[in-house]
């Protein structure tokens, strides 16, 4: 029987408990419907449309009602001293009565986290349509959720139009490739029955042609799960080699590590004894090398998931990847990452965070970068497994896009050479008279659009011109600096410092692997001035803290001493301002 509750005297049936894959079989307009009234609340809208198209509603978008103690009087205070007793005649009234006519529910926003929930792909279409009408989030979080790449494309259609939410958050969110579409040989190859399934078919055809089509539909998912799987695979362990040579120069570099401890190449090895081993002589640790484990025990590398692996297997896996593809600018999951930094976008600050994001989906993503979404402030890639050569696209982007405040890298695998590359975009650069006649010219006309749009939002000041609605970001005029240096020794002619303006305020690469002490104090001084590089526990902070201890003992959220202030602490900071103290 369907639940009945009473709500304005109108009997209402309530809607049904949403469980995994119940709206399924819905098929979802591509647009909201001509009549639907949105309210600009997103549950509330959300739930509307759940009624409409006949899906339940997601329990992550549940309209929340604010209870009123002074009319239901069990609600109370959680501590035992301030409990008190329950009237039960009150109670039974107050129950018998209902909720009012007029209750409202409660106000939503501006935060919205839905965490550790499954979600379906229905809910994140619904989400997607009625986001754009949403004028009370702020801040969107999914963290654990398990989206996949189709919901996040879905979602990223959601952030258009006058959508207010300005920071998205997507935590601990594995990424999968989507399914694979199949050849005409892999098709013909999965349709091709056994010999045990012929005797099988035989008796199956007499059940009629409906039985043998839904067996090759089976066949043929189960054959493109298996090549997802043989994809992901293959992604995995060319991730991982790239992280070893990373560390350690070469392959075989790393396996001469193996071989000076006398370790059995042959002996079976458990998932914990795999991790430990491999931390011990290489120094990799974390989730990825438990990966790592679960394909080399896999359908690919002729194990039957016992549990066991030996160090043959995974030299023979690294060994035996193909050549590196070259850099794919159609990459199926960066491409999904990229549509999130689209230039007619409405975030102004995205984080993606212990996603396991690599060079593979940065590909795409700093194609995207390089169009300057103006509207986008922060980019927040923490923890995620990105190498140097990740961070050299990054840099690459950032030489076109000068309007990121902030980068956050921390806890990635970025050595000196990614470091080098990520501040060579904001570092000062030697140039000669004939390029600082063209600097100046460039100049002039920076200066030019500066003062235009300057003059243009006084004008709108004096005129007392209202905006309606959410402003979007528009280009900021950076005016680049070009310093003259006196011709020195036997020089005839001066020599020019050109430094690039930049809308950056901090760039974090903590706990990255990062080394070199002297190459830090060889870039500070030529970074942009007041701009914070954050390399807290590292290798080169540790190193350069020791050299330099007033470094690391201010904790306040104040700028620290520059390098160059060492002589002279009065006199105005040049360069990087070094975050280097713990946290």
């Amino acid at each position: 029987s369907v639940k009945k509750e009473t709500h304005e005297g109108n009997a209402k049936p309530s809607p049904p408990v949403w469980v995994y894959g119940i709206n399924d079989h819905l098929d979802l307009p591509t647009e909201l419907p001509s009549g639907f009234e949105a309210t600009g609340t997103l549950c509330t809208d959300f739930r509307a449309f759940c009624d409409i198209v006949g899906a339940a509603p997601h329990p992550a978008f549940k309209v929340r009602k604010k209870v009123e103690a002074a009319r239901f009087p069990i609600a109370q205070p959680r501590r035992p001293s301030l409990l008190k007793a329950v009237d039960p005649e009150k109670l039974a009234a107050a129950l018998q009565a209902g909720p009012p006519a007029d209750e409202k529910p409660q106000r939503e926003g501006p935060n919205f986290f839905v965490r550790s929930v499954l979600l379906d792909r229905t809910s994140m279409g619904i989400l997607s349509l009625v986001l754009p009408a949403c004028n009370n989030v702020k801040v969107l979080c999914f963290s654990d959720c398990n989206l996949d790449s189709e919901m996040l494309k879905l979602l990223a259609r959601g952030l258009s139009g006058g959508c207010s939410v300005e920071s998205l958050q997507i935590e601990w969110n594995s990424l999968d490739l989507p399914l694979p579409t199949l050849t005409e040989e892999d098709e013909a190859k999965a349709l091709r029955p056994s010999d045990d399934e012929d005797a099988e078919n035989e008796n199956k055809s007499a059940e009629g042609p409906n039985s043998a089509a839904f067996d090759n539909a089976a066949r043929l998912l189960e054959a493109r799960e298996r090549k997802r799987y043989s994809m992901q695979s293959e992604r995995l362990l060319r991730n991982f080699c790239e992280w070893v040579e990373g560390a350690h120069g070469s392959l075989e570099a790393a396996f001469k590590l193996f071989d000076s401890g006398g370790v059995d190449w042959t002996a079976e090895l458990q998932a914990a004894d795999f991790h430990v081993l491999v931390y011990e002589r290489l120094g990799l640790s974390g989730p990825q090398v438990l990966e790592v484990f679960e394909v080399l025990d896999g359908p690919d590398f002729g194990t039957d998931g016992g549990g066991v692996t030996c160090l043959n297997t995974l030299k023979a896996a690294l060994e035996g990847l193909p050549e590196a593809p070259p850099q794919d600018d159609n990459d199926p999951l960066g491409l999904t990452l990229a549509s999130f930094l689209d230039s007619k976008g409405v975030l102004e600050s995205l984080s993606i965070r212990s996603s396991g994001v690599s060079r593979l989906e940065l590909v795409p993503m700093a194609a995207a970068l390089a169009q300057c979404p103006w509207q986008l402030r922060s980019l927040n890639l923490w923890e995620n497994r990105i190498c140097d050569l990740g961070a050299g696209l990054l840099a690459g982007a950032l030489e076109t896009y000068r309007g990121l405040e902030y980068l956050g890298l921390g806890r990635n695998r970025i050595t000196d050479a990614g470091l080098q590359a990520l501040t060579k975009p904001f570092i000062a650069t030697m140039i000669d008279e004939a390029e600082a006649a063209v600097a100046r010219d460039r100049i002039a006309k920076q200066k030019a659009a500066a003062q235009a749009v300057a003059d243009a939002k006084a004008k709108a000041q004096n005129e007392g011109t209202e905006f309606s609605g959410r402003q979007r970001r528009v280009e900021v005029p950076l005016v680049d600096e070009l310093e003259e240096i006196p011709p020195a020794g036997d020089a005839e002619t001066p020599t020019f410092k050109l430094l690039r303006d930049s809308a950056l305020r901090c760039l974090v690469l903590s706990e990255n692997p990062i080394k070199s002490a002297e190459l830090l104090e060889s870039l500070q001084p030529l970074g942009p001035r007041g701009v914070e590089l954050v390399l807290r526990c590292t290798p080169a902070a540790a190193e350069l803290g020791a050299k330099r201890p007033d470094l690391m003992k201010d904790k306040e959220r104040r700028p620290l001493l520059n390098l160059t202030q060492k002589e002279n602490p009065a006199a105005p900071s040049e360069g990087w301002v070094l975050r280097l103290n713990s946290y």
